[in-house]
């Protein structure tokens, strides 16, 4: 059954179009919605931290594009099966996210998808520490929407944060969530955008 938020975003997402648009390193993460009682959730994951990069921080599933992966989401994909066990068929997919680059020039596509069914996920230790999950509600609040400031290429930067329960939420991840929210939610949050993509 298709939710309003659902309706909201497939018509405010786009089509992936593949891997070959952009002279950036190319990666994507999957966004993943979980219809709840008590409302819609998205999962997210802790980064190991034994991991030598980012070690500890609270990313999507997702990774770098390989050479054999056909568009972004078999990249999302792939990844969510190697880092929390998730399989293609436990998802529908609704839409891309504009691309957002990373500080280091990375441009990430994010994946939109409904979970199906409840699914256990499963976090591989060797990257991960934890699966968790978060509800829109709260990340559509501007009360819970914070803002750190760094000094970044000559100039200060307002960088988005999110506090939930243990997790420190920030950066990329916590950019991508206030534009999720603003599409599917309209939430009006606001930001200065450092990750606009093409």
């Amino acid at each position: 059954m298709t939710t309003g938020l659902d309706e909201r975003l497939l018509s405010a997402l786009g089509t992936d179009s593949g891997l070959r648009g952009s002279p950036l390193p190319q990666a994507a993460v999957l966004v993943i919605l979980d219809a709840r009682e008590a409302g819609d959730h998205v999962i997210l994951t802790q980064r190991a931290q034994h991991m030598r990069q980012h070690a500890g921080e609270i990313a999507f599933p997702g990774g770098k594009c390989d050479d054999t992966d056909k568009d972004h989401w078999a990249t999302a994909l792939r990844e969510s099966a190697e880092e929390i066990a998730l399989q293609s068929q436990h998802v529908t997919r609704l839409g891309v996210m504009l691309p957002v680059v990373t500080r280091t020039g990375i441009e990430v596509t994010p994946c939109v998808a409904r979970l199906q069914s409840p699914v256990q996920f499963e976090p591989n230790p060797a990257e991960l520490d934890a699966v968790f999950s978060v509800p829109l509600d709260f990340l559509a609040q501007s009360s819970q929407l914070q803002f750190d400031t760094f000094e970044y290429g000559g100039r200060q930067r307002r960088v988005p944060r999110y506090e939930w329960q243990q997790y420190s939420i920030w950066g990329i991840t916590a950019a991508i969530l206030v534009k999720l929210v603003n599409l599917g939610c309209n939430a009006g949050l606001e930001m200065e955008d450092y990750w606009q993509g093409r």
